[in-house]
């Protein structure tokens, strides 16, 4: 379970890393609007992942500016949204939280509740939007649980990507959009793995989707992955970390719902490429279809896919 951090020095040593760890290029004297107010400030456009961010520090906490941005900023600019960090100590009646694991490793997360910009929103509606993200446990000082979504590993190489996610998925839920259904490219893990496991498998997880879709590899929105003619339908089983018990359990997964599927689909184990050697050679004895994923910078990109496919 995650824990809230609540120690002062701590928070403000983890709002440094945020800072120092987010990357963009600045846009000097930007003014922000939002409802009911508007600043000038620097902001910064990470330019591959569509947003832009700002930290702007107020009265006993800061605030982290977010704003979609698919092109290059102007010099009037609407924020999206901001995730409000109190600085003091851990602080309930704010959406902003870092948190941290059992290991140590500190996380970015949000309450989940989101004032929307439509009437009738509701501040709990994000939660139903997003029900498909990475959603933990979280214990309080005070002992208190609740839950919380986790946006992303403060140390993570692919936190702007992260990120830029939530930004996006703040977009679409403030305008009104249909929540994004989930792909049904895999196999449930059988176990609840890591924070950051989890959010490297969304990650890797809509990066095979996107090159599935180039291939032409579905028919539309409720039969994703059903291939022309009379070939099976792949069926995947994501390893994310290469963690053996993660690694066992999607093998074992695999197995099942290949053998409840029969001959009508193809089993594909997915895993990453640096996984360690005795496991490799083990996982090239299954009978399954093997793909290997590497990351290229924040994306995930797949060795040995279109074989898998034959």
């Amino acid at each position: 379970m995650l824990r809230a951090v609540g120690e002062p020095r701590r928070i403000e040593r983890a709002i440094k890393r945020l800072q120092g760890a987010l990357k963009g290029i600045p846009s000097r004297g930007v003014r922000l609007t939002w409802r009911g107010g508007e600043l000038r400030t620097t902001i910064h456009w990470a330019r591959d992942d569509a947003y832009w961010w700002a930290f702007e520090p107020r009265p006993a906490r800061d605030a982290l500016l977010l704003g979609h941005a698919p092109d290059a900023p102007t010099k009037r600019e609407s924020i999206t949204c901001e995730i409000n960090l109190p600085r003091a100590a851990a602080d309930r009646k704010v959406a902003g939280i870092i948190a941290a694991d059992d290991r140590g490793a500190l996380y970015l997360c949000h309450s989940g509740r989101m004032g929307g910009s439509r009437p009738g929103q509701r501040k709990s509606g994000f939660r139903d939007f997003l029900a498909d993200g990475v959603w933990r446990k979280l214990r309080w000082p005070d002992g208190e649980e609740t839950e919380a979504l986790v946006i992303a590993p403060l140390d993570s190489p692919r936190l702007t990507r992260l990120l830029g996610q939530f930004v996006d998925t703040v977009r679409r839920f403030k305008a009104g959009e249909a929540p994004t259904a989930r792909t049904g490219l895999c196999v449930e893990p059988a176990i609840v793995d890591s924070a950051m496991a989890a959010c490297d498998r969304r990650l890797v997880d809509v990066a095979l989707h996107e090159e599935l879709a180039k291939r032409g590899l579905f028919g539309g929105a409720e039969d994703l992955f059903s291939l022309r003619g009379e070939r099976p339908q792949p069926l995947f089983a994501l390893v994310a970390d290469g963690g053996p018990e993660e690694l066992a359990m999607a093998v074992g997964s695999l197995s099942l719902a290949s053998a409840r599927g029969g001959p009508d689909v193809r089993p594909i184990l997915v895993a990453p490429a640096a996984l360690a050697d005795p496991d490799s050679d083990a996982l090239q004895a299954l009978p399954f279809a093997f793909v290997r994923f590497r990351w290229r910078g924040a994306r995930a990109v797949f060795d040995g896919l279109d074989d898998a496919l034959e």
